[in-house]
């Protein structure tokens, strides 16, 4: 059985369907392992979206599988909580956090009791771009972007870098920032070396994940200590 140490982040990934013509017929699984309320959500995102419905309903089995390694239960046995901001956690198990995309899912558990948030994004093209870097994104955090473009990178990557990081610490926060992002300046000049971030004297780590091609993807820690990361496999 996995054991995540103090300051160690244990990460997983799985991949999703990225087409209807890979989901299969999943009722059975779904009606043994996951919860009532859990049902009514995929069915509920099914009337949206079956490829969308299958993606959450894989990653939320996927999560299941894994919270059973750590805490020696069958996955079906996994009750979740939910805090005041809706974040979900298992009373006496270890902190997670999972985010899933087009293709892919990705989950970190720690048994630390600091919080911690992952985001995953596939980078697809984004409409209207520089609204969004208007919009959402500190003046820092759009000098960061000028800066990159200057020297010859994508902006549009570098876009979705500090969306991703934004994302993984609201997550951390127990997404008590939601809404703030333009608030939430990521690129800070004299934390930006030590990969830390900080509001209202509470300081966070973010750190930069590589996913695979075609992904990006972010991991925040509470704290200022520097996790350990370790990939784990279910198989």
């Amino acid at each position: 059985m996995p054991n995540a140490g103090k300051t160690e982040i244990h990460l997983w990934k799985q991949v999703l369907p990225i087409s209807e013509d890979q989901i299969q017929s999943a009722v059975t699984i779904t009606q043994a392992a996951l919860a009532p309320e859990e049902q009514q959500r995929m069915a509920r995102i099914g009337k949206v979206s079956l490829l969308e419905a299958y993606g959450w309903m894989s990653s939320r089995l996927f999560l299941r599988s894994v919270l059973a390694q750590y805490m020696q239960l069958h996955a079906q046995d996994i009750q979740f909580n939910y805090g005041i901001s809706g974040k979900p956690y298992v009373q006496g198990g270890p902190r997670f956090s999972l985010s899933h995309t087009r293709g892919l899912c990705v989950l970190a558990v720690t048994s630390s009791i600091a919080e911690l948030g992952v985001d995953v994004e596939w980078m697809r093209p984004l409409l209207r771009q520089q609204a969004i870097i208007d919009r959402f994104l500190t003046v820092e955090e759009q000098g960061y972007i000028l800066n990159g473009v200057r020297k010859g990178q994508e902006p549009s990557r570098l876009l979705w870098e500090m969306l991703t990081r934004k994302e993984a610490w609201i997550k951390a926060s127990g997404q008590a920032l939601c809404g703030q992002w333009r608030t939430l300046n990521t690129v800070d000049e004299s934390l930006a070396k030590a990969n830390q971030v900080e509001r209202e004297k509470h300081p966070y780590m973010l750190c930069d994940l590589d996913v695979g091609t075609g992904y990006i993807a972010a991991l925040s820690l509470e704290g200022k200590m520097k996790p350990s990361i370790r990939w784990m496999s279910l198989s």
